[in-house]
């Protein structure tokens, strides 16, 4: 069952976290609603936590920030400098639903029925309706909960295509390479290893058994 006042705390946390965002991207809460496509009061109530902000609605607010989508659990802002190129409406709407349609997914293969779900998350059937139909947005801290309830996590429901989901792929990786030992960064950036680098990527995409085969005649060749 959700605890109603962890929910609002985590709905409180968001906001702040929102509004740090949005200050350090120099953007007006009028500017953030109209990229948003909602009025500038109901943004107002996404960054005091009165109302719980969807993960679509994240999702753009961090491209339009160009900070890391998960910069919103543990905020640092970032250098990306890409102007969005899409329509943030239309695309939000649209996440809605394919959110939705996939919780609707998880919630069968888990063997639930909505009252199932509703009962074991507290919330009101009807709401949970209308979040498998697109009809409402769902808020984070919800969609958490629900995707927990399911066994899933709410990375499960992010955008994988379209220019957000190319520029989400950008920054991990961005952030993989910063994971690296300061030798392998040097390895990667230099210049004079890309012909290793390509012939690395070509050997991985080989059956085991070819691999097999190269590594017995490397081992014949060297004495």
């Amino acid at each position: 069952m959700a605890d109603q006042r962890a929910l609002s705390l985590r709905t409180k946390m968001l906001g702040a976290m929102v509004r740090e965002a949005r200050d350090a991207a120099g953007m007006s809460i009028r500017d953030s609603a109209e990229f948003l496509g909602i009025s500038p009061s109901t943004f107002s109530s996404y960054e005091h936590g009165r109302k719980g902000i969807s993960l679509p609605e994240l999702e753009a607010l961090a491209f339009a920030y160009r900070v890391p989508l998960e910069g919103f659990w543990n905020w640092d802002a970032g250098d990306f400098d890409r102007q969005p190129s899409f329509d943030p409406q239309r695309g939000i709407a649209l996440r809605q639903r394919l959110i939705g349609a996939q919780l609707r997914v998880h919630r069968h293969e888990a063997g639930f029925s909505i009252k199932d779900l509703a009962k074991s998350v507290d919330f009101p059937p009807s709401r949970i309706s209308s979040y498998e139909r697109g009809q409402r947005s769902i808020p984070l801290p919800e969609l958490e909960v629900l995707a927990g309830a399911l066994g899933h996590q709410v990375a499960d429901y992010i955008e994988l295509d379209g220019p957000i989901g190319d520029w989400i792929r950008e920054r991990q990786l961005f952030d993989e390479f910063r994971q690296l030992e300061p030798e392998l960064q040097t390895f990667v950036t230099d210049p004079d290893n890309v012909p290793f680098l390509r012939l690395a990527s070509s050997l991985s995409r080989l059956p085991h058994d070819e691999l097999r085969t190269i590594s017995r005649a490397l081992d014949q060749l060297i004495p």
